[in-house]
């Protein structure tokens, strides 16, 4: 039984699956298990083996119990008002330890990229789109960049009380990716074939992948734009990624996400 749960769960970790449908299929096969261990038990008891029959029996209400917790709040979305185990269980296998100060210090990231200094009156923001190519070019960027340590998530220090309150604030899921940050290479390049202004990051230019393209400039379509303004990349932040939302019992999960992009293009007419 043992065997074919570490195989499931070897099969999705090859697979990019939202954690909330990861969690319903693992409640599905706990169900199935619990089903076997109903039969394992009910086989004792009806040939007198009765203290294996016995622990097995308090193995099926221990695993009966968690799967109907995780049932509950899985599909439904609810918490039960039997699930007091919750917060004692956290504290055991759930908790993060706080981080150390000095640990914190030594990895923070002081982010000085920049594509040069622009007066607010010259840039716009720009809105951008991202095709299934793009989209896996920018989750990959962000990933490097945060596994050589050129981006911070640690969702800008806060506790789990803390991204609560800010969830119960804002009404919406807490980025584990700290704000503020930029790629250390940013660039804007007009791929004629295509007809788009993409939008280039990476380490640097010579690793630079196309993460989007530019839909429009302020209000204006890119096309008409790029015919009255020359455009230059002033600001690129990435938000989104991986991020958590609340649990049981003061808890919280993480779920996964993609990386987006918000952009500022500096702009000056064309000289005719």
């Amino acid at each position: 039984m043992f065997s074919f749960l570490d195989m499931v769960n070897h099969s999705l970790s090859y697979f990019n699956i939202n954690t909330k449908l990861k969690n319903r299929v693992y409640t599905i096969i706990a169900l199935l298990g619990d089903f076997y261990l109903i039969y394992v038990t009910t086989r004792l008891l009806i040939n007198h083996v009765w203290l294996r029959g016995l622990l097995y029996c308090l193995a099926v209400i221990a695993v009966s119990y968690f799967v109907y917790l995780n049932a509950i709040y899985y599909f439904l979305g609810y918490t039960s008002r039997l699930d007091f185990l919750s917060p004692y269980l956290g504290k055991i296998v759930g908790v993060e330890a706080e981080p150390d100060k000095n640990q914190q210090r030594r990895n923070k990231v002081i982010n000085t990229a920049s594509n040069g200094i622009y007066h607010n009156e010259e840039t716009i923001p720009a809105e951008i789109a991202c095709d299934p190519l793009e989209q896996r070019n920018l989750n990959h960027v962000v990933n490097e960049l945060l596994d050589q340590g050129l981006l911070v998530a640690d969702f800008n220090g806060m506790s789990n009380d803390d991204v609560l309150d800010q969830y119960a604030e804002t009404g919406k899921p807490v980025d584990a990716l700290n704000a503020g940050q930029q790629p250390p290479y940013f660039e804007l390049v007009h791929d004629r074939g295509r007809r788009a202004m993409e939008v280039c990051i990476g380490v640097n230019q010579m690793d630079r992948r196309a993460v989007g393209h530019i839909t429009k400039v302020g209000l204006t379509d890119i096309h008409t734009a790029h015919d009255l303004y020359q455009l230059y990349l002033a600001n690129v932040t990435i938000t989104g990624g991986p991020n958590k939302i609340p649990g049981r019992q003061g808890s919280t999960i993480m779920m996964d996400g993609d990386y987006h992009l918000v952009v500022q293009v500096a702009y000056r007419h064309r000289r005719r």
